[in-house]
This record gives C-alpha cells, structure tokens and sequence, in this order.
C-alpha cells in the first residue's frame, strides 16, 4: 500500500514538473518569438537616441546701386552657458574662474542662481560666442556646459527698416515685415541625427540621420545707402519740426518696387523683450498700417477724374470765391483767402479748397467714388508686408453733397502713405497702377532663383489727362506751395497737404496736424516716387514748411546719388 502511494506521489511530482517546465517555455516562446518585435523597439530604443538639427534661417539681403550686397538678418551659432548646481563643489570658486573668461558675467547673480543642489538650473548667460564658448569648454569645469543655439542677429538693429524686416519669435516663426510674409521660403528644413548609445547614455557610433537644409536668402527691393539717408533725414524732420512721428516711402513708379520705407518711432529686432501692448503699434510698417484724412494731397487725384470725365478742360477758369457753405458747413481756404478767378493749374497750386469743392460738383457722386477706387482708395495695395489696412471710403449711400466736397480736398476719407506713394505712381506711370512690393527674388539652398513678379496694372487715366496733371503739379513746385520740395537743376512735380485730425469726441482737433507731401521727380521721366507724412508736427503749421523741405532733402540726396543731373 505504501510502495502505492509512493508511486503515486512520483507521478504527482514529474507532472508538476512537467506542467512548470511547459509553462516556462512557453513564456520563453512568447517574449523571444511573439514579442521579439515589441522588445527588439524597446531595446532599441534605450541604446538610440535621435536629436534633431535645426535649419539656419535664410538671410535677408538689400543691395546698393552699384551692387554691394548687405545683410540685414542672418542666422549664427551662439552659446548658451549653463550650470549644474550639484555638480560644483565651490560655487563661488567657479564663478571666480568664469569671471576670467567672461569679464561680462554677472558674478552675483550666478552665485545666486547656483546656490542650491539642483540638478538643472535654466541658462545663466546667453549670447556667447564660439571663441569664449572654447575657452570655457577646454577648461574642464564640472557641472558646466556651453549649450549651441542658432540665433537670428539683425546687424544694423533698430537703424536699417526694423519694420521691413521684422523678427523672429520665440517660437522659431516670423514675426511682422517679410519674417513673416516670406516666413515659408526663410524657415529651411529641419535634420537630425541618429546615435548608438551604452546603458549610461555615452555615445558609441552616430548611425546616420539627415542634414539639414538652409532656408532661401531673400532680396529686398530696398537700396541700402538710400534707406540709411531716408532714416537720417526722417529723424532729423521729427527732431526739427518736433513732430510726434513720420514716415517716408521711395517707390519705382514702373514696377512698385519700394527703395527706401522708414517710419519712427520703430524697435530693434535684436531686443524686442521691450516691446509692450502699447507699444506694438511699432512693429508695423507705418507707411501701410497708420490710416488718416490725408488732406490737399488728394487734389491732383480730384483734377484728374475732372479732366478725364470731361467735365473740366485745361482751358477752364472759375472763381468761387472765398467760402461755401453746404448742409449748413462752411467750406474755406486756408488763412481765409480768396483767390479769385483761377485756372486749374492755380487750383492746385494754390490748394484751393472751395475751387475744389466747386469741381467735384460738376461729377456725380458715383463717378467721383468710382474713381477714388480705381486709385485705391479703400482698398489694400497688396503690399508683402503684415498689418497693412484698407483706409476708408463711405458708401456710395452716404456719399451727400458735404461728402462730395471734402473728398475733393481730403477730407472724409482716409487713406496710408502706400496708397498716396501707388496713387503718385498712376501719374508717373502714364496712368496706369503698379502694385508696391519689398521683395525682389529669393535663392533656395541649390542656387535656384525666384523673382517677385506682380501683376500688370490696369489704366484708369487717359494719357492726355496724365499729361495735364503732370504740369500742373510741376507747376506747384515750381510757383505754389511745394516750392521747399525742388531741386535746383531737376524738374520735381508733387503737391503738399496739411490734414486735419479727426477729435474722437466729433470733428477736428483744432491743435493738430498732418503734414505730407507726394510726388515723383525727375518730371517727363519719373524715376522715383515718394511720400512724406510727419504727424503733428509743431514749429510750423503747413506742410509746405515740414513735409516738403524734407522731401526736397532727400531728393536733393538721390539727385546727386542716382547722377539724375
């Protein structure tokens, strides 16, 4: 019975075994054959590890006339340095010896910042260089590390069209001006680069990975000694006239292409940690973002859809005196003149506001709003540049008979110095629009370019109407108002305009004032067009004693520039 039971217990046994040995190979059976793959990853991926390779920027050129090629904003290695606290034994003896390297390091406040046992701390100093960034690494110290970021670096800073450029922002986009309109061709494309590694993390073999490609260099239209005249002058106007702020554009008339565009106050896309809520307005391109009634400046643009409908003739004369009065607002000239019978040459020369009014009288209103469009009124120029706004035009249904007056002399309406600057263009360009652009091409990685191309522009003057007005704005430099804007030996056509400003409360602010001018030079064969706007200037109370002189500066600059002589 025992010797039965014995046996018994044997069988029990080796089935146990049985049973245990099975299950075992059968777990070694799934994680060797059936989960080699998910283990094989996990492997894998503890002894490799991928780190992506940022792509440098694409520069941001302008040239000068006789080629010379200038960076405006590039992308360069710095370093950044950081520390591990709990690596560092004496604290205060490291910073001492950083100090050496680094004679710009804030040695208090690293002491601080390092003054615990934390294992990571964020970055104590940016902006190294490579040569420092050396020196410190040759030296050996534990727990500190020099950290490579690309940074973008803007040479010129807030001096060069800070908002033609743009920045860059933290989250490596384009940020304002053609950062960010061209922010697609810029940015490159990104690498990385794939590496065996040992169970504490030390670097066996790089396995391979992908380089990365270099965004395209983009051109601008700008010419770079022209854009530094346009700034210096605009600031020395601001500081003049004691202006609050002013802009200048230069345009080709031909192609819209813009030479020069400055405005201040501006920023430097070095540092823009300073800008804040009330100071964003800054970030945009003045020229295309600031809106305002733009005055007398729109008269040559009333006389020629005057002359173009017909309902004037070079040979007509008028006098409407020294006032009007339409639904119950009195309509006069500046200073209260009267200047009797005048030709329309002595209208515009004279900027007379009620000769003005009696013009536009003679068109209907949809005419005199249709063609306010046509020249871009209310409308955006296509500029590539962010931020630009439309201006305003009423509807044709709010366009009464007050309407109709004040539009005919810049008031009621509002428009942006890259309208006026396209809208001088349809005079200089036989009457035919241009669309305004500050990109010229840009080159990819492979050497291959790409122009800008805008579309063709469309006629909306008869060529004896641009002729007609072409003379009478001459002779406005010449014999009226825009006397401070010639040069002596070159023909400048162009037309002044002090606007008033609009009270938030109704009506106008009786204390300010915008000053403009526009116009093109050389006259019979217009080369460049330009606006000047200096807002509420206070040393003088026309624009033909701000606006136009410097006009005339900055012409008188490029006439010896260009040899236009």
């Amino acid at each position: 019975m025992a010797g039965k039971v014995h046996v018994e217990r044997v069988t029990v046994l080796y089935l146990l075994i049985f049973f245990v040995t099975g299950l075992f190979v059968f777990f070694l059976f799934q994680k060797q054959i059936l989960d080699y793959a998910q283990y094989s990853a996990a492997a894998k991926a503890q002894t490799t590890s991928t780190t992506p390779q940022p792509a440098a920027r694409g520069r941001i050129l302008a040239h000068d006339k006789a080629g010379n090629v200038y960076t405006l904003a590039v992308s360069s290695w710095e370093y950044q340095l950081q520390i591990s606290p709990r690596q560092v034994k004496n604290k205060q003896n490291l910073v001492n010896l950083l100090k050496v390297d680094i004679p710009t390091l804030d040695t208090n406040a690293v002491l601080a910042a390092i003054n615990n046992n934390n294992v990571y701390i964020p970055p104590v100093m940016s902006g190294l260089d490579a040569t420092t960034a050396e020196k410190i690494t040759s030296k050996g110290y534990s727990g500190v590390f020099m950290v490579p970021v690309l940074a973008r670096i803007y040479p010129d800073g807030a001096n060069t069209a800070p908002q033609i450029i743009g920045f860059v922002g933290g989250d490596g986009a384009g940020k304002y001006g053609v950062e960010a309109t061209y922010n697609d061709q810029l940015v490159g494309k990104s690498g990385d680069t794939t590496a065996l590694r040992d169970s504490l993390g030390g670097l066996i073999s790089v396995l391979g990975g992908a380089q990365p490609q270099a965004g395209d260099d983009v051109t601008l239209t700008i010419d770079y000694n022209l854009q530094f005249e346009v700034e210096t002058v605009l600031k020395s106007a601001i500081t003049k006239f004691q202006a609050d702020s002013g802009s200048v554009i230069v345009m080709d008339p031909k192609t819209g292409a813009i030479l020069a565009d400055a405005g201040q106050p501006n920023f430097d896309p070095n540092d823009t940690s300073k800008i804040t809520g009330a100071d964003l307005y800054k970030l945009t391109d003045p020229n295309a973002s600031l809106t305002y009634e733009p005055g007398s400046v729109i008269k040559p643009i009333t006389m020629a859809m005057a002359l173009d409908l017909g309902v004037v003739t070079t040979d007509t004369q008028h006098n409407a005196g020294g006032s009007v009065t339409i639904l119950g607002h009195e309509i006069k000239n500046a200073l209260n003149k009267n200047y009797g019978n005048e030709t329309l040459s002595e209208i515009i020369q004279n900027s007379d506001n009620v000769q003005m009014s009696w013009i536009s009288s003679l068109m209907q209103p949809a005419q005199q709003r249709d063609y306010l469009s046509k020249f871009g009124i209310g409308k955006k120029t296509g500029v590539d540049l962010v931020g630009e706004q439309t201006g305003s035009l009423p509807d044709i249904k709010n366009w009464n008979a007050l309407l109709q007056a004040t539009a005919a002399f810049g008031q009621g309406i509002s428009t942006t110095v890259m309208q006026l600057a396209t809208d001088y263009s349809v005079f200089a360009n036989g009457g035919k629009t241009v669309t305004p652009h500050v990109v010229d091409h840009y080159v990819d990685a492979n050497g291959s370019t790409t122009s800008i191309t805008e579309p063709a522009g469309t006629q909306i003057l008869k060529p004896e109407t641009v002729t007609a007005v072409d003379s009478m704005l001459v002779n406005t430099v010449n014999l009226g108002e825009g006397k401070k804007a010639g040069v002596a030996g070159m023909q400048v056509a162009g037309k002044t305009g002090t606007a008033q400003v609009p009270d938030p409360k109704g009506g106008y602010d009786p204390t300010k004032s915008i000053g403009s001018f526009a116009g093109y030079f050389p006259a019979g064969n217009p080369q460049f067009v330009m606006v000047v706007r200096l807002d509420n200037p206070k040393t003088v109370n026309f624009a033909e004693s701000s606006a136009a002189p410097t006009f005339g500066e900055i012409a008188a600059w490029m006439t010896n520039y260009y040899g236009l002589k």
